[in-house]
C-alpha cells in the first residue's frame, strides 16, 4: 500500500544546497518512491544552538511502498553518505533527515515518532510545509499547518532562497 510521507531536509555545513539536492534524488530511488512535491529552499537560523552556521532547508513529499521504519533506515544511509556525523544530537550537519509525518499514522519508539513532535514549534519546517500543502493536517492536532505556522511566535530566520525541481534533479 502507498504511503505519502513528508521528509524534512536541512544542512549547515559544506555546499549545502548540493547536499539537499543530492539528497532528493537519493530519495527517490532509495526509497524506490515517487517525489510529488518539493518546497521552495529556505536559509533558516539554528535552533536551540549558537555559534552554528544557518541552515538550508525544504521538505519533500514522497509516495513510498516502504513501512516507516524502512524509510528511516533508508534516510539514516542518505546522512552517512553525505558525511552526516551523528556524534552529537545538535551538531553541525551535511545533512539531516527526518520524518515528519506519514498520512495518517502515528508511531511513537525510541528511534522514531510521527508525527515529529516538534513540527509546530519549527517555522523553518512549517514554512514549507505550508508551502505544499497549506491544509495538511494530521488527526491528533487541532490545527493544519497554516494555523500552526500563524500561531508561532519565533525570531527564527526563514528566507526563501532558492527552488528546487524534479527537473533539476535529472
Amino acid at each position: 500500500m502507498d504511503k505519502f510521507v513528508y521528509i524534512g531536509l536541512g544542512s549547515n555545513i559544506g555546499d549545502r544546497f548540493t547536499y539537499i539536492k543530492m539528497a532528493i534524488s537519493d530519495i527517490r530511488q532509495k526509497l524506490k518512491g515517487e517525489i510529488l512535491a518539493i518546497s521552495s529552499v529556505y536559509e533558516t537560523s539554528p535552533v536551540g544552538v549558537d555559534n552554528q552556521p544557518y541552515f538550508l532547508n525544504c521538505v519533500c513529499l514522497v509516495k513510498t511502498k516502504l513501512d516507516l521504519n524502512q524509510v528511516l533506515k533508508k534516510l539514516l544511509v542518505i546522512e552517512k553518505k553525505h558525511g552526516r556525523n551523528r556524534k552529537g544530537v545538535m551538531d553541525a550537519r551535511t545533512l539531516d533527515l527526518d520524518i515528519l509525518l506519514c498520512d495518517e499514522f502515528t508511531l511513537n519508539n525510541p528511534d522514531l515518532v510521527v508525527p515529529h513532535p516538534r513540527i509546530a514549534e519549527r517555522a523553518f519546517v512549517l514554512t514549507p510545509l505550508v508551502e505544499i500543502n497549506p491544509t495538511l493536517k494530521h488527526p491528533s492536532w487541532k490545527m493544519n499547518v497554516t494555523e500552526m505556522l500563524e500561531c508561532l511566535s519565533t525570531s527564527d530566520t526563514v528566507e526563501k532562497v532558492g527552488v528546487l525541481t524534479l527537473a533539476k534533479l535529472n
